[in-house]
């Protein structure tokens, strides 16, 4: 079995250490936890006897410095970031905050964004914009494994969870979006599953 695209998820920020359940900002770095768990991930990479022609990412700090580091352990090619494989964009007033420090207008927001995946507050991504990226990363992701072979994309937890919503037939944004909040996936972990070479 061939796996043309794989998705990484990021290894843990500063953010994501520091700040357990916030909406980690795009400067986010890489701590060395997350350094080492994009090690470790190549390393299972190629216990599996899978190789990626080509590597890239989200352009968020924390991808492309995950995405660098799986290349050069896997001493495979490093492409640019792309846009499309960013993550959900929160709005301004949440991004490093914890749950209990998000303020009065983004709770009223989540409270109705469902019924009006057209809505977005400052500097965030309406459902509907999220749930169209998604699908153009979809398109991206095949995209590059046709044209390079086997791909690693190293992106974010909720856009990997709407492309497996995308994957298992959801087309309304509310839902897409529902599914990628309850989409587990941890630092550096890998969907789809790569499969292992056989002995």
């Amino acid at each position: 079995m061939t796996v043309a695209a794989l998705w990484m998820r990021h290894g843990t920020c500063h953010d994501g250490f520091s700040r357990p359940g916030a909406h980690a900002r795009a400067g986010s770095p890489l701590t060395v936890t997350g350094t080492v768990e994009a090690e470790l991930a190549a390393w299972e990479l190629r216990e599996h006897g899978w190789q990626p022609a080509l590597i890239t990412s989200s352009p968020l700090r924390r991808a492309r410095q995950t995405a660098v580091v799986a290349a050069d352990a896997l001493g495979a090619s490093l492409a640019g970031p792309i846009d499309a494989f960013a993550e959900w964009q929160a709005p301004y007033c949440v991004l490093g905050r914890a749950p209990g420090q998000y303020p009065p207008d983004y709770l009223t927001w989540r409270e109705q964004r469902e019924r009006d995946t057209d809505s977005a507050l400052p500097g965030g991504e309406s459902l509907r914009a999220f749930a169209e990226r998604a699908a153009e990363a979809t398109t991206v992701a095949n995209d590059l494994a046709t044209e390079h072979g086997p791909v690693l994309i190293v992106s974010h937890r909720l856009l990997i969870g709407a492309v497996s919503a995308l994957r298992q037939g959801y087309r309304h944004p509310a839902e897409i979006f529902r599914y990628a909040k309850g989409f587990h996936l941890g630092p550096t972990h890998l969907w789809p599953a790569p499969p292992r070479e056989p002995q």
